[in-house]
């Protein structure tokens, strides 16, 4: 139990940063462009409800929301993201998009917790995964020993976007979009933050996928099998023996 609180209180402290302030603020407005052209009757939000996020969900057309926190009950619901996800309580086939704020970064089992997200969404339904990228200047500063706040992200870099597709693609959730952010390097001071803002617009241009932060959306894809039809072919017209064709009534018309 001590162990699983010390992982609540780590995974917290980024989020209490200035650096994680930005990160979740981003995230916020990333969530305001993608959520109103998504529909449906249910969505299921795993991580940490932070004000931000929730404020952002006034712009999803979809009503029935249930979030599911670190251990914290909403919606009648409790479950621990951050440590033994085993199942979602959630029905089969019953959410229609789900929006990991995360999760994957904290939970013990990530491959397994995808594989939850695959079981509850229905046939086209939608899934947003947000996590960190271990591919970044953000791993690169905590090597340096150069920023405490790096340090704390960086202790939950679990999966790169390349592997989730990967596990994604397996299931059968076909990756749709992607995009990286938060190229500021993690300094714990706002005035330096927004004296480094240009870094975000250049980074989109230069070094795309060295963002701290991924963000992928992705849709589960159900094949089915295509109905057998009949050849038409089957019935063509025979003709007997003699080599006479049989008559038809095609071109028959009265022209009167």
């Amino acid at each position: 139990m001590e162990q699983q609180s010390d992982h609540k209180a780590a995974h917290k402290a980024w989020q209490l940063t200035r650096y994680g302030e930005y990160i979740v603020n981003t995230e916020a407005e990333i969530l305001a462009q993608w959520l109103p052209r998504l529909f449906g009757y249910r969505m299921v939000l795993l991580g940490a409800r932070l004000q931000p996020l929730e404020h952002c969900l006034r712009q999803s057309p979809i009503r029935q929301r249930i979030w599911i926190d670190n251990a914290v009950a909403h919606c009648g619901l409790q479950c621990d993201i951050l440590t033994r996800m085993s199942t979602l309580p959630l029905k089969s086939d019953s959410v229609d998009l789900a929006v990991l704020f995360h999760a994957l970064d904290t939970a013990e089992d990530p491959r397994r917790l995808i594989r939850e997200v695959e079981r509850i969404l229905i046939p086209e339904g939608r899934v947003i995964i947000f996590g960190f990228n271990p591919y970044s200047f953000v791993g690169m500063w905590r090597l340096l020993g150069r920023s405490r706040s790096a340090q704390e992200i960086s202790s939950h870099i679990q999966v790169g976007s390349r592997q989730l597709k990967e596990w994604l693609s397996l299931l059968g959730i076909e990756f749709e979009q992607q995009r990286y952010f938060a190229f500021r390097p993690p300094l714990r001071s706002q005035s330096a933050l927004e004296r480094l803002a240009f870094l975000e617009s250049a980074g989109q241009r230069m070094w795309s996928a060295s963002g701290a932060v991924y963000v992928l959306q992705a849709v589960k894809r159900v094949s089915t099998l295509t109905p057998f039809r009949p050849s038409f072919q089957w019935f063509r017209r025979s003709y007997p023996a003699t080599g006479v064709a049989a008559p038809t009534t095609h071109g028959m018309h009265d022209d009167g």
